[in-house]
């Protein structure tokens, strides 16, 4: 089974579900468990970029403690490269990479057609990159939509 799983978490209810997935899977099979958050680019402004960092560690404390909470090894990780513009999926193929995972855990919301245009998806650039197994979670409601 695997032995190093990477999950990317951003604080809604559908990152919150694949966290969830995530320390199950891990648990199940022993795994270690990389916890991945990533500062969207673009926040040149230093304090609202100081904020940002802030709430993400507070993110990945939380994430970190559900985790031990199932005694599931795991590290955390906050990518907060201000050159990424807005690539949330190339940053977290990047820790990918770099952790050597061999699965990844993301949710989504299932956005298709127009609102995925809009929104961008790093759901699907995860599934259309990366080089290991993706899973996503869905949340209820939304096992019809298109990921």
């Amino acid at each position: 089974m695997y032995k190093k799983i990477l999950v990317a978490i951003d604080g809604s209810h559908c990152g919150d579900l694949g966290l969830e997935e995530a320390i199950g899977l891990a648990h199940a099979c022993g795994a270690e468990l990389d916890i991945v958050h990533v500062i969207d680019g673009g926040y040149e402004e230093e304090e609202v970029r100081a904020g940002l960092v802030r709430e993400g560690h507070k993110l990945l404390a939380q994430a970190q403690a559900k985790a031990e909470a199932r005694h599931v090894r795991s590290q955390v990780i906050l990518v907060d490269e201000i050159m990424a513009l807005g690539d949330v999926g190339k940053q977290v193929r990047q820790a990918v990479e770099s952790s050597r995972a061999e699965l990844v855990v993301a949710g989504t919301h299932g956005r298709s057609g127009i609102g995925r245009l809009l929104m961008g998806s790093v759901a699907e650039s995860l599934v259309r990159h990366c080089t290991v197994p993706v899973l996503l979670v869905r949340a209820p409601g939304n096992a019809g939509a298109a990921a």
